[in-house]
C-alpha cells in the first residue's frame, strides 16, 4: 500500500532529525517539482555546500539542497544571492535545533547599514564595469556584444535599486523593481521590446545610464570611500584590490577607481613601486 504524503514526510524529517550533522530542515512550499517536495537542509559541516540531490523516498520525489552553517555566516555578513533570500524567506521551517535557524532567518533578512553599503557599492561597481565594456563594443561596432553588455548593465542597475530600497532582489527582478522603480523597468522594456532599431534602442539607452552613473556616485560609493579613509596616504590599486574586504565583497575595483578619478572623488598620484627604480599609480581621497 502506498504511504500517504504527510507520513512519508514525517518518516524523512525523523531520519534527518535523528543526523547529528543535521542542524535544521525548511521546505519551499509550491516549488515547481512535479508530485514532489524541495528542502534546504543546514548542516555542520562546510563540505555539505550547495550539494543537491534528487531522491524517490517511500513513494515520493524529493530534492535536498544542502548547505552549512558556515555559508549561512557568511551570508549573513556579505549578503545572500538571490535565490537563497527567497528561499530563506518563504521557507516552512520543520526542524530547527537550538531555535538557531529562526534566529538566523531574522539575521540573513535583515540589511544592515553596513551591508547595505557593501552590496551597493558592488551593484554600482557592476554597472559602470558593464557600460563602459557597452561603450566600447559601441566603438567597435560590434553591436550585439554591447547590447549583452547592456542588459548586464541594466540588471547591475535593477539590483542596485532594490538594494537601495533596503530589499533584497528577488528571483522575479523586474516583476520587483517594476514596483519599487518604474523608470528602470520602462528601460529595460524600451531595450527589450521596443520597435526601434537595436542601434536606437542602445542610443537612447547611454544617456540614461551615464546620467545614473554620475548622479549616484557620491552615495554609492561610501563603502569604498570608507575603506580608504582608515589609512593615511595614497593606496595601490593591487591593494585596494587584494583587500579582504573589498574581495568579500566582490566589487569591479578597476572601473570604479577610474570613475571616481574622472569624477574627482579620487586623485591619481605617482608612488615608488614593488620594484627599485619603478614608479607605480596610486590614489588618494579628495574632499
Amino acid at each position: 500500500m502506498d504511504m500517504r504524503p504527510e507520513e512519508s514526510q514525517q518518516t524523512y524529517l525523523e531520519l534527518l532529525q535523528k543526523r547529528l550533522d543535521v542542524q535544521a530542515v525548511l521546505m519551499l512550499p509550491n516549488f515547481p517539482l512535479r508530485d514532489g517536495t524541495f528542502y534546504l537542509i543546514v548542516a555542520s559541516q562546510p563540505e555539505s555546500d550547495n550539494s543537491i540531490r534528487r531522491i524517490y523516498f517511500q513513494d515520493q520525489w524529493i530534492v535536498e539542497q544542502w548547505i552549512s552553517v558556515w555559508q549561512l555566516e557568511k551570508s549573513a555578513a556579505y549578503g545572500l544571492d538571490e535565490k537563497l533570500a527567497y528561499t530563506v524567506a518563504k521557507a516552512e521551517i520543520l526542524v530547527d535545533k537550538d531555535g538557531y535557524m529562526r534566529q538566523m532567518r531574522q539575521r540573513l533578512l535583515r540589511l544592515t547599514d553596513s551591508l547595505q553599503k557593501k552590496l551597493i557599492c558592488k551593484e554600482y561597481s557592476r554597472l559602470v564595469y558593464f557600460f563602459h565594456e557597452a561603450k566600447e563594443w559601441l566603438q567597435q561596432g560590434s553591436t550585439l556584444d554591447a547590447y549583452h553588455a547592456f542588459v548586464q548593465a541594466l540588471h547591475a542597475w535593477a539590483r542596485l535599486t532594490v538594494y537601495e530600497m533596503g530589499e533584497y532582489p528577488q528571483p522575479a527582478l523586474w516583476s520587483q523593481v517594476k514596483q519599487l522603480d518604474s523608470s528602470v523597468y520602462k528601460l529595460y522594456e524600451e531595450l527589450s521590446m521596443n520597435a526601434e532599431t537595436l542601434e536606437k534602442r542602445i542610443e537612447l539607452l547611454v544617456l540614461a545610464i551615464e546620467f545614473a552613473v554620475t548622479s549616484r556616485m557620491k552615495e554609492s560609493v561610501r563603502f569604498l570611500i570608507e575603506l580608504m579613509e582608515t589609512k593615511e596616504g595614497p593606496w595601490r590599486l593591487q591593494e585596494l584590490m587584494n583587500h579582504p574586504a573589498v574581495q568579500a565583497a566582490d566589487i569591479e575595483i578597476p572601473s570604479l577607481i577610474e570613475k571616481m578619478v574622472q569624477r574627482s572623488f579620487l586623485q591619481e598620484v605617482v608612488c615608488p613601486g614593488q620594484d627599485e627604480g619603478a614608479l607605480e599609480a596610486c590614489f588618494i581621497l579628495l574632499g
